[in-house]
């Protein structure tokens, strides 16, 4: 009992101790914790916040009535569009209305035959904008367990007298079991999001917590070394590093807890994404809080003890420069790096969704893998400057880079897991975002396609109100002249008066066929590639897998009003425009992003750790060189080719790492292109950064403590 009072009494003296490079250790250490509390957790919660969508989107889903069961409700799923934003629109028919297995989740009670219950996000826009309104009259709202998050757009309709649903309806045994979603499907690919969390979030957060622990680790070195000296077991020395880490980290993770805590539940959206969530989804539960701050103690405490049994048995920790001896640096760190190009290799000779993920997993094992080799390569690059250096600066800037590596690229390993990232995602992107243009318009005629019910369409009830519009009606697609083989024609029952009155201009030839450049704007017009043989109108009828066809003269009011018509007729109907068919950007595009920018967030913040570590500890050293003659030129000189080598290492490494990380994404698919751009700007940063540097190190050493008393 009396040994461990004695190691706490020990360690909060240590941690709570007057010197200055102490209190810097504990703002540092006690910052870059409540940092990674906060990422981890808002990680913690936007995996909530999915999983509980998943959640909701599961108890919503369809389950068809099979194998005798007793069906409750007829669905059919359709949908609408606002703007770009197609959105599911789901007709109910209940057998028995005091079923509540009939209801949807989020539908407390039936509308009335006929009305409507819509998501709050739908309700709210509707109210924004009046036109949406009239699609949805007198519509009630649905709860919140209905809905993935409130700006989710869905709408339920309650089957009207005399109805009609379309060909695709079946009947369901009720809601919450296997069968078909309502809405798009949410489920995330997990191997994507482990790798995706492990490289936006996980090495960082490793990268800041290393960063921070490290901080004044010469001071701690030589206390622990007097200790050692002093015959205190290892054991003991070992709890004395994690005991002393711990009284400053852990008010660092409370801090962190309590700044997320009552932010989590306020956040309508994920923040940088701009995602909405529902109300308090990104506050995981109090058990996840506890395990994301214990696992965070863990690390940091293990990171702290890592540093300890680094440094044991080095003399060098010590004595002061010019040091005998050198830090060990195993080949061994280089492994994982290693590995991770073995994995790109491995990628090229595979295919389909195992050479995507394959190669995911390369690039997110390089990025890993390059902070724990960079010492190896610094160390390699400043024995081999300090070898044919031909003046003393550079020979002193090559040993000291090649004595203490660690210490000069540790700020910089952040810098380098970006360089290998950042392309990548940068290719993945632009061919994500790369979306065809839309088809031209026709100048004088707008057309939208209508689907389901179409055999208990009122044509004329359809277009009241809608002057000009004629409902024409599309046969299945026959084969063509050419047989099977050929292109397709589709008939369409529009007489040429019609068509010549719609487009502005004769459509027929002398024999009554479509004229080439009326057969182009047609097929324009109804979005389809097959050739188009004009029927009289009496002989079509609408059937129930067909399609019927509204061609207007062109008015910026018609397709809301088509809409609106449809959703109010009796019959299930969809409405296809080319609003439908314009190509969107994923939403996943939005989702890197958020983590492109957590990753260069950290990475700055460890950068920041780093320099500010870095330029205290070396002030020691200046002023070491100073007390042996040393101009402060000669000195800020020495400090400059330092950082400058160590600098170069980093980044060169980065790069390489990054284009090949790049070549192998590029090759992995023909649409994405190699992204030679996006490495010669990172390349021109990387150049800026490093005068930001040097400027750091002139402006550190401009006053250096105790230059008066030194001589020379």
């Amino acid at each position: 009992m009396n040994a461990h009072r004695t190691t706490l009494r020990l360690a909060a003296r240590l941690a709570w101790g007057p010197h200055p490079r102490q209190r810097l250790r504990a703002l540092l250490l006690g910052a870059a914790a409540a940092a990674c509390a906060v990422t981890v957790l808002f990680a913690a919660g936007v995996l909530h916040a999915l999983s509980g969508e998943a959640d909701r989107l599961r108890q919503r889903s369809v389950v068809p009535a099979r194998g005798g069961a007793e069906p409750v409700v007829r669905v059919d799923l359709r949908a609408d569009t606002w703007g770009l934003e197609q959105y599911p629109v789901v007709w109910l028919d209940p057998v028995d209305e005091g079923d509540p297995a009939a209801m949807p989740p989020g539908m407390s009670a039936w509308p009335e035959k006929g009305g409507w219950a819509v998501s709050p996000g739908l309700a709210t826009l509707a109210r924004a904008h009046p036109a949406l309104a009239a699609r949805f009259p007198g519509a009630e709202v649905l709860g919140d367990a209905g809905v993935l998050h409130p700006g989710e757009l869905l709408a339920y309709r309650h089957m009207p007298e005399g109805g009609a649903m379309g060909a695709a309806a079946f009947d369901a045994a009720g809601f919450g079991g296997p069968g078909p979603s309502v809405g798009e499907r949410t489920e995330v690919d997990r191997p994507a999001l482990a790798l995706a969390l492990t490289g936006f979030v996980g090495l960082p957060v490793v990268l800041l917590a290393a960063a921070g622990t490290a901080v004044s680790a010469p001071l701690r070195a030589r206390r622990l070394a007097l200790l050692r000296a002093l015959g205190t077991p290892a054991r003991r020395l070992r709890a004395l590093v994690a005991v002393e880490a711990a009284l400053v980290f852990l008010p660092g993770l409370a801090l962190g807890v309590l700044l997320w805590t009552p932010v989590a539940p306020v956040l309508g959206e994920v923040p940088v994404v701009g995602r909405p969530v529902a109300d308090g989804a990104l506050a995981p539960p109090p058990w996840a809080t506890a395990a994301v701050a214990a696992c965070l103690a863990c690390l940091f405490a293990a990171l702290a003890v890592l540093t300890e049994r680094r440094g044991r048995g080095s003399r060098h920790r010590v004595a002061p420069r010019p040091r005998a001896g050198r830090p060990r640096l195993p080949v061994l760190r280089t492994a994982p790096a290693a590995a991770g190009l073995v994995l790109l290799a491995l990628a090229q000779l595979r295919d389909g969704q195992a050479a995507s993920t394959t190669t995911l997993a390369g690039v997110v094992l390089l990025a890993v893998g390059v902070p724990p080799a960079l010492p190896v390569v610094a160390r390699a690059v400043g024995g081999r400057m300090a070898d044919r250096a031909s003046g003393p600066r550079g020979v002193l800037a090559g040993r000291r880079l090649q004595y203490d590596p660690r210490s000069a690229v540790r700020p910089l390993y952040g810098v380098a897991a970006l360089l290998v990232l950042a392309p990548v995602v940068a290719a993945w992107m632009g061919a994500v975002r790369h979306l065809d243009a839309p088809p031209p318009r026709d100048p004088t005629a707008e057309a939208v396609v209508l689907r389901g019910a179409l055999d208990r369409v009122d044509t004329g009830v359809l277009l009241r109100g809608l002057p000009g519009a004629v409902a024409v009606p599309l046969a299945p697609r026959d084969p063509g002249p050419s047989g099977p083989s050929g292109p397709p024609v589709l008939r369409v029952g529009l007489g040429c008066a019609d068509a010549g009155r719609l487009l502005g201009t004769a459509v027929c030839g002398p024999a009554g066929s479509l004229t080439p450049e009326g057969s182009r704007r047609l097929a324009v017009l109804l979005g389809t590639p097959a050739q188009l043989r004009l029927v009289p109108p009496g002989t079509l009828r609408p059937t129930p897998g067909g399609e019927l066809a509204v061609i207007a003269p062109r008015d910026p009011r018609f397709e809301n009003a088509i809409r609106a018509a449809a959703l109010a007729h009796p019959a299930a109907l969809n409405v296809v425009s080319a609003a439908d068919l314009v190509l969107q950007e994923s939403e996943l595009v939005s989702w890197i992003l958020g983590g492109v920018a957590v990753l260069g967030s950290l990475t700055f913040l460890v950068l920041a750790l780093g320099t500010i570590d870095r330029t205290a500890a070396g002030r020691d050293g200046d002023r070491l060189l100073g007390a042996l003659g040393l101009s402060r030129g000669r000195v800020r000189a020495i400090g400059t080719e330092e950082f400058l080598l160590g600098y170069a290492a980093v980044v060169g490494t980065g790069l390489a790492c990054g284009a090949v990380a790049s070549a192998a994404w590029s090759a992995m698919d023909p649409a994405i292109g190699y992204p030679a751009g996006v490495l010669a700007g990172a390349a021109v940063l990387a150049a800026l950064l490093a005068g930001a540097g040097v400027l750091g190190i002139r402006l550190a050493s401009g006053r250096r403590p105790g230059e008066g008393r030194a001589p020379g």
